[in-house]
Order: structure tokens, then C-alpha cells, then sequence
């Protein structure tokens, strides 16, 4: 299945009301779908830069053209990490990799309306 379909599916389901999705896909340069209770959250920012952060705050991320981090340009690309100052982690994956994190964590999430 494509991937924006997949993307558009998972956006518009009904979900428990801790699920809480901000934007649209088709319509917003920015579109979330977060889980109030955990703090898990799965953005897509200018259709370009997916994310998927889970509830222990390991980042998932497509990687970006650059970015500064303690005084170093860096070039990330798949397959590779990236460790802040802070002990954050940034995982740099495919956006394919990522939207099936988030379908894979929401589809718990999913409203019974048996």
C-alpha cells in the first residue's frame, strides 16, 4: 500500500480519547497524532521530516540534510545515531520505517465500537 494511504488511514481512525491528532495530512504542513497518557507521538512536518518518539523518549527520525550539535556539522544518514550532550538518542530511519512504528502503536489505540 502506498504510503500516503497508509499515512491517511491511520490519521482517520476513531481512536480511545487518549489519542489525541492535531492537522491533517493532506491539508497542514504539520500533523501529529500523540497519546495523551505516555507521551508517544508521531509527527510529519512539511510532508518531508516524519518522527516517532515512544514513551521511554527514544526518537526515531528521517534523516535531515544537516545540523549543528556541540560545536560539529553533522550529515546524518540511514542506519545511523546520534547521541546529544544530554543523552538523547536519535535514530535516523526511513519515513516507510516510521509511519509502521506509528501504525503499529495506534492500532492498540483503536476505538472498539463492538
Amino acid at each position: 500500500m502506498p504510503l500516503t494511504k497508509k499515512i491517511t488511514e491511520l490519521l482517520s481512525k476513531k481512536y480511545n480519547s487518549n489519542i489525541t491528532i492535531l492537522g491533517t495530512y493532506a491539508n497542514t504542513s504539520y500533523t501529529s497524532i500523540l497519546d495523551n497518557e505516555n507521551g508517544t507521538i508521531f509527527l510529519i512536518s512539511d510532508a518531508d521530516l516524519y518522527s516517532f518518539i515512544d514513551q521511554n523518549r527514544n526518537y526515531w527520525v528521517t534523516p535531515v540534510d544537516s545540523f549543528h550539535a556541540n560545536g560539529k556539522d553533522h550529515n546524518p544518514k540511514l542506519g545511523e545515531s546520534y547521541i546529544t550532550d544530554s543523552g538523547t538518542a536519535y535514530s535516523f530511519t526511513s519515513k516507510e520505517a516510521i509511519v509502521e512504528m506509528a501504525i503499529e502503536y495506534f492500532e492498540k489505540h483503536k476505538h472498539d465500537t463492538a
